[in-house]
């Protein structure tokens, strides 16, 4: 019988921590010299099992840290995405104010449009071909709008298509005006550019002084629409030769959106019935 007092110690053992655990929930004090000892002899045991739930732990919280970094990732894109239109919109309001500072105040109405082609180096003619046509009202002669101020004239009209001779190309010639100075002049393309040249040799311009359009009398291209600006002068006052180099307003290589100003025959007429003596 070499077990029987084995399973005594052992039922005694029990009955022991039993007795103990209710006294330390009851916050005996006598308790705390056998935990203390009891840790001694139990402690390896439970620093195994604190190991392996620290283990299980941090496996759970990686997964919960996963799926939550997951989220911040979502949600970091759909705010850069948010962010992007947001930029988009912004531009294309920014757009549409420098638009709308190179419109006239009445008696035209805007036909807006995409450019669906441009010229080459290659081609004989700078020019720019545009998703609007005689069905929209356009032609020939109209002044077509970017940001800037004024791109071109049509040059050419399709139903639904329209070609722009930009200011740029070398045939292309517009009456102009110094706007500080009022002075009168002609504009023609360089190929890349413009150069003015005034009517008076002796008139008034300066370099950073801005060039708009003088107008055409039927009222097809309207006064004031901004074209450029003065970066260079050649020769002096006294000289029949004096040019100015012009630094036209719209970027010809990255022409995107126009509007096509169409004279409102409405408008037009009664400006000429008011204007009547």
């Amino acid at each position: 019988m070499p077990r029987q007092p084995a399973r005594l110690v052992l039922v005694g053992c029990l009955v022991l921590a039993t007795l103990l655990l209710l006294a330390d929930l009851r916050g005996a004090a006598p308790t705390a010299l056998l935990r203390g000892t009891s840790a001694a002899v139990a402690g390896p045991p439970q620093q195994v099992l604190a190991s392996a739930r620290r283990a299980v732990v941090d496996r759970v919280a990686g997964t919960d840290d996963a799926a939550r970094v997951a989220e911040l990732e979502a949600a970091l894109a759909q705010a850069r995405a948010a962010a992007a239109a947001a930029a988009a919109g912004q531009l294309r309001t920014e757009e549409a104010r420098e638009l709308a500072a190179g419109l006239p105040a009445s008696g035209y109405r805007s036909v807006a449009a995409r450019v669906v082609a441009l010229s080459t180096p290659q081609d004989q003619v700078v020019s720019a071909s545009i998703s609007a046509g005689s069905r929209d009202g356009v032609r020939v002669g109209q002044a077509v709008v970017a940001p800037g101020g004024l791109a071109g004239l049509v040059a050419s009209v399709g139903p639904g298509v329209a070609t722009v001779r930009l200011l740029a190309d070398p045939a292309s010639a517009l009456s102009t005006r110094v706007a500080a100075s009022r002075e009168a002049g002609l504009v023609r393309g360089t190929g890349d550019a413009a150069a003015l040249t005034l009517l008076d040799p002796l008139g008034a311009m300066a370099v950073g002084n801005l060039v708009v359009t003088m107008g055409t009398p039927d009222g097809v291209v309207p006064a004031d629409l901004p074209i450029g600006r003065v970066d260079a002068i050649t020769g002096t006052a006294a000289e029949l030769t004096r040019r100015a180099g012009i630094a036209l307003g719209v970027d010809m290589s990255t022409l995107d959106r126009v509007v096509v100003l169409v004279p409102d025959a409405s408008a037009v007429a009664g400006a000429a019935v008011g204007e009547a003596p």
